[in-house]
């Protein structure tokens, strides 16, 4: 099976810093796809880099057969790669419904295709119906990390990437948004997951890569990775 999102030799930084130096990887659709190493690994860099947001220095980015390195943000989503960044990014002023209007800025849906999508994400997070007219801002955190993944889910992403969806959630609340990541792999959705919660990751995720100090130190299974010291090395050293 062909990969949809193909990283070759990808270096990125931030000025003259470096975070990111070679790294490759490879996700095949409809896969879930963990990212995991210590904070300051370059995680959230390649995200960045994969939206847009972050120009590399050097190698290569494609998906679903086409280049995207140097592709400006909006057309990194128009091709169907949405970014849920780390710290739910909403407009907080703004109501839940209007949030997920947003979601569809610059999209040409009719009324029936824009409901289907709505009743999708109400599917999935049933807590938001009866939080439609309440602002962003009053909700508590796994609500808004629910409404932030929503928003995204109304563009009905290819590649949905995730940074750190867990971040300070309770642990009944991350059972709950754990089970809509698989839900949505079920449905087709190809989700790349950057989780501190490596064995929670692991748990749902089909393939795993270990990034230390901006380098890939260990890939494969999630029980392959279980079995190496590539986790041990990326979060205690050595």
């Amino acid at each position: 099976m062909s990969a949809l999102l193909e990283v070759r030799t990808l270096t990125v930084g931030y000025g003259h810093v470096g975070v990111l130096e070679d790294v490759s990887l490879d996700i095949a659709p409809g896969t879930i796809v963990a990212l995991v190493g210590s904070n300051g690994a370059g995680k959230s860099t390649l995200l960045r880099a994969i939206s847009g947001l972050l120009k590399p220095t050097r190698g290569s980015i494609a998906f679903d057969g086409r280049p995207i390195d140097g592709a400006t943000p909006n057309l990194v989503v128009d091709a169907g790669i949405l970014h849920v960044a780390e710290g739910r990014r909403l407009f907080r002023s703004q109501s839940v419904r209007h949030n997920l209007d947003l979601g569809l800025y610059g999209v040409d849906v009719d009324r029936d295709e824009e409901k289907a999508r709505l009743d999708y994400v109400f599917e999935l997070f049933p807590i938001l119906v009866d939080k439609l007219d309440h602002q962003a801002s009053t909700l508590s955190g796994g609500q808004q990390q629910m409404l932030a993944i929503g928003q995204a889910l109304m563009r009905r992403p290819k590649l949905l990437m995730l940074d750190e969806p867990s971040l300070g959630l309770a642990p009944i609340v991350v059972d709950q948004v754990m089970d809509v990541i698989v839900k949505l792999k079920m449905a087709g959705t190809t989700i790349l997951l950057v989780e501190q919660m490596v064995e929670r990751a692991l748990e749902i995720a089909d393939h795993g890569y270990v990034l230390q100090s901006g380098r890939l130190i260990g890939q494969g299974k999630p029980a392959e990775l279980q079995q190496s010291d590539a986790i041990r090395r990326a979060y205690v050293g050595g």
